[in-house]
Order: structure tokens, then C-alpha cells, then sequence
């Protein structure tokens, strides 16, 4: 018997449940019921009480009077009676100063005993002792008990058996439910578990589970298109690679052929590298955020220097960058991570900007957090196109002509995040783009 199955622990709290309540039941039916017995004969010994010597003769009644030091002074039956002690009684007395009702054997016989004190001057005088046989009463109890033992006993194995039934009807949604997940695979992952209207724990179960489906579906959706990206991206260059070391290969060339062929493997070779980083940086951004660095570094330092590489990029096309930096700006973080994310808004803008045209990076401090700001009077990107611009590979439908792998903005936004960021895009065509990356300090 597996002891820590659910099933176990329904059908052990449940039955044992029952038992104690039916234990209580039956306890609380035998004490009640004892005591109006009791009850009626204490009613008796309170009348008896009231005039003591009328009663000596009934059969049955012992009346016995102590003195205040608890001496027999009278009493209907013999002194030497064996097994009778008045000592209890007396205690009980002298504790109380009002009567109160014992139960005491005289010889084998069970009697309820009345003490009562008599108190005169505010001293014990003497105490009034009145019996009453109580022997039926003590059988029929006895047999009362007895009956009610053996419907506890009986009541076991039913109790029993009926928690076990109890809990297989219980369990057997979930364990539908388990057999229905056991069935759904990553071949059918578009299936879902028909969901109750009860209301309970069981459709909330289904509900959560189906919404895990839902996660898991689209993970896996992204997982192939990711994959199917990534092999498109490298088969071009693979390619290119394959294609011109062919043709170089296919008859003796001049030296300065040989250059320029290699001079061209170089730039497939690099465009390769940089798309194997840009993958590196996606699945550091989907591993878990336990393995982001957290180390405090001057923000504002690190934009100057960006500033720099960000005038070096831009010297071929002309471009202007201008620069609002906040001084002494510090933050925790990954620097060469979001510096990375930073720089790739800055190429995206210097890539997409008319030659002779401003790209401007500011850097500004609010409250808690800080921003940072890159705008361009560039081509701009269309409404359409910002709706998808932060997925892998997307490219916008007028960047044919510029070279990229359409990973940077998606690596960027994954960046911030990581760090509890927030980025924003504000564009218009042939105005130019404005983008607001926030990050708490």
C-alpha cells in the first residue's frame, strides 16, 4: 500500500474524520443520557433530603448522619458494614456548603450517595448523607456502552470502504485529466482538455493546464521559426563561401585573384560571425535571469565611449552624432550587455539616416529610473512595420537595400527586459525615429 498516494491520505483523513465524529456522537449520547438518569435520582435524594426520618424504612434508601468532625451519630444501616468507607464523603462535605451527589459503592452494591451539610452559625454542625442503589441504572449503561461499541465496530469497515469509493470518484477527473495530458505530445500540441463548468479546482486545474499548452505551443512554434530563420540566414553566406572558393578553385589565377577572393571569403566570413554573436546574445537573453550580472558600473562613461564608436560607424555616410549625456549616472547591470543594446539602436540609426544627416543620444535621469533617448531624421518606419519590428529576423519593407540580419532591435529589446527595462518607438516615414529605452538604477 502506498501509504503517500493521495488516494491513501483521502480515504485515511476521510475515515478518520468519521471516526472521531462518530466517537464524539456516541460519547456525548452516553454522557447525556447518564446524566438525566442520574438526574432523576438526584431529584429523589433532594426530596428525601427534606425530612430524612420518614424514610429510614424504604427499601433500598441508607440515610446516615456525621457529626462536624465526621462521626456516625445515625444511620439505617450497620456500623460494621464491610467495604464502606464515610471518610470521601465527609471531605466532600466540609469542601462544599452545598449538597452535592457522589457515587459510592456500600459493600457490591453501586449507590448515589446525597451529601449534605449542615451549617449552623456559619460552622458545620453535621453532615446529612442520603443513598439511593443506582445498580439498574449502572446495567442499563453498561449495556448502552457495550451497544454502542459494537456499532463503532461495526461501522469500521463500512466507513472504510466508503472513503475508498469516496475518493475514487474524487480522483477519477484528475485521473482523466492525467490520461488526457499523458496522450498530448509535441506532435499534437494544438490539442486542449475540455474544460468543466464546475466552478472547482478541477476546471481551474484544466484551465491552468490548457494555458500551458498554450505557452508550450507557441515556445515550440517560435522554437521552429527561429530555427528555420537561423538556417536561412547562414545558408546565404554558406553559400557565397561555397560558390566563390568553386570558381577560385576551378582553374590558376593571378595573385591579385587570388586577393580579391579572399578578400571577399573575409567579408562572408565576418558577416558570419556576427550573426553567430547576435545568436549567442538570443540565447542569453532566453536563459534564465539568474545568469545576468549585476555589477554597478557610470552609465554616463559608458555613452561617452559609445559616442565614440558611434562617430566612427557614422564617418562614412557623414552623419552627425550629437550627444546630451547626464554626468555621473550609475546603475547595476551587465555594461557590455546593455552598451550592446544601446550601440544597436545607434547602428539601426545610423544605418537607416540620409548621408549628411543628426543622430542624437541623450541620457537622462528621472526619479528612480534613467532614460535613454536615440533620434534620427531618417527614412522612418511605417506604422505596419512597427508592430513586428522587435521579432527575430523581421526585416521592414524598406530595408532590401541595407545590409543586417534583422536580429538587432530584437536583441536590444531582449536585453532591457532582462534588466526590468522598458523600450519604446516613435516614428514617422521620411521624418525620422525616436527611441526610449527606460532602466531602474
Amino acid at each position: 500500500m502506498n501509504t503517500k498516494s493521495i488516494h491513501f491520505k483521502i480515504t485515511f483523513f476521510f475515515s478518520l474524520f468519521l471516526f472521531i465524529a462518530t466517537g464524539i456522537i456516541f460519547s456525548s449520547f452516553y454522557i447525556v443520557t447518564s446524566r438525566i438518569l442520574f438526574k432523576e435520582v438526584d431529584k429523589e435524594l433532594l426530596l428525601h433530603s427534606h425530612n430524612p426520618s420518614l424514610f429510614n424504612d424504604v427499601p433500598g434508601m441508607v440515610i446516615t448522619i456525621l457529626d462536624q468532625n465526621g462521626i456516625i451519630k445515625q444511620s439505617s444501616i450497620s456500623l460494621d458494614t464491610p467495604y464502606m468507607s464515610y471518610r470521601y464523603l465527609y471531605d466532600t462535605a466540609v469542601k462544599s456548603s452545598q449538597e452535592s451527589y457522589v457515587n459510592q459503592n456500600i459493600g457490591n452494591t453501586p449507590m448515589r450517595f446525597m451529601v449534605k451539610p449542615v451549617i449552623i452559625d456559619g460552622e458545620l454542625s453535621e453532615v446529612l448523607l442520603i443513598a439511593h442503589p443506582i445498580e439498574a441504572i449502572q446495567k442499563s449503561l453498561n449495556i448502552l456502552l457495550s451497544t454502542l461499541g459494537i456499532f463503532f465496530a461495526l461501522f469500521i469497515l463500512p466507513t472504510i470502504l466508503g472513503a475508498r469509493l469516496l475518493a475514487l470518484k474524487i480522483l477519477k477527473p484528475i485521473s482523466v485529466i492525467a490520461d488526457r495530458m499523458d496522450d498530448i505530445t509535441s506532435v499534437n500540441l494544438n490539442e486542449r482538455l475540455e474544460t468543466s463548468k464546475t466552478n472547482d479546482v478541477i476546471e481551474k486545474l484544466t484551465t491552468t493546464f490548457n494555458n500551458l499548452l498554450d505557452r508550450l505551443e507557441q515556445s515550440f512554434t517560435r522554437e521552429r521559426q527561429f530555427i528555420g530563420d537561423v538556417a536561412h540566414e547562414l545558408k546565404t553566406p554558406i553559400a557565397t563561401l561555397k560558390s566563390g572558393i568553386e570558381v577560385v578553385l576551378s582553374k590558376e589565377r593571378q595573385k591579385q585573384e587570388y586577393q580579391n577572393a579572399l578578400t571577399e571569403t573575409l567579408i562572408d566570413t565576418d558577416r558570419l560571425s556576427l550573426l553567430v554573436g547576435n545568436i549567442m546574445d538570443l540565447a542569453w537573453i532566453g536563459a534564465n535571469k539568474n545568469t545576468t550580472n549585476y555589477e554597478k558600473f557610470s552609465l554616463s562613461d559608458a555613452l561617452k565611449e559609445l559616442k565614440e564608436i558611434s562617430i566612427k560607424l557614422a564617418t562614412k555616410k557623414q552623419i552627425r552624432i550629437k550627444s546630451s549625456i547626464f554626468p555621473n549616472i550609475e546603475m547595476v547591470g551587465d555594461e557590455s550587455k546593455i552598451i550592446r543594446a544601446i550601440l544597436n539602436i545607434v547602428d539601426n540609426a545610423i544605418k537607416y539616416t540620409k548621408n549628411k544627416g543628426i543622430v542624437s543620444v541623450s541620457l537622462r535621469k528621472r526619479k528612480n529610473k534613467v532614460v535613454v533617448t536615440v533620434s534620427d531624421n531618417g527614412i522612418g518606419i511605417s506604422a505596419t512595420d512597427l508592430d513586428y519590428i522587435f521579432e527575430r529576423f523581421y526585416r521592414g519593407s524598406k530595408t532590401a537595400k541595407t545590409v543586417g540580419s534583422g536580429l538587432g532591435l530584437a536583441i536590444a529589446s531582449g536585453i532591457i527586459k532582462a534588466y526590468n527595462g522598458d523600450i519604446k518607438i516613435e516614428s514617422q516615414i521620411g521624418k525620422g525615429t525616436i527611441v526610449k529605452i527606460t532602466l531602474p538604477l
